[in-house]
């Protein structure tokens, strides 16, 4: 058995932010918010992921909309959104 294959990737947010007007594939959308490209495709099915647009068959997400969906997800406390 490979060693590195039941490792977890440490995944964390990509320090820079995408451009608001990159068209990202669903790896790069993945990457800039740390999730697994399995989980972000989990969300979208599940309709609680950012905003996507599905064009020619290809799923795409727009920076912004990873943008936006970054600071819905902000809290400042248990329970309490940073609506600022």
């Amino acid at each position: 058995m490979n060693p590195s294959a039941s490792v977890t990737p440490n995944l964390r947010p990509h320090t820079i932010p995408p451009d608001p007007q990159d068209w990202l594939t669903t790896e790069e959308a993945a990457g800039k918010l740390g999730l697994n490209v399995k989980t972000l495709a989990n969300m979208r099915s599940l309709g609680n992921g950012p905003c996507f647009h599905k064009i020619g068959g290809k799923v795409w997400y727009l920076g912004q909309d990873i943008l936006a969906y970054q600071r819905r997800r902000r809290f400042i406390a248990s329970g309490v959104r940073d609506e600022g």
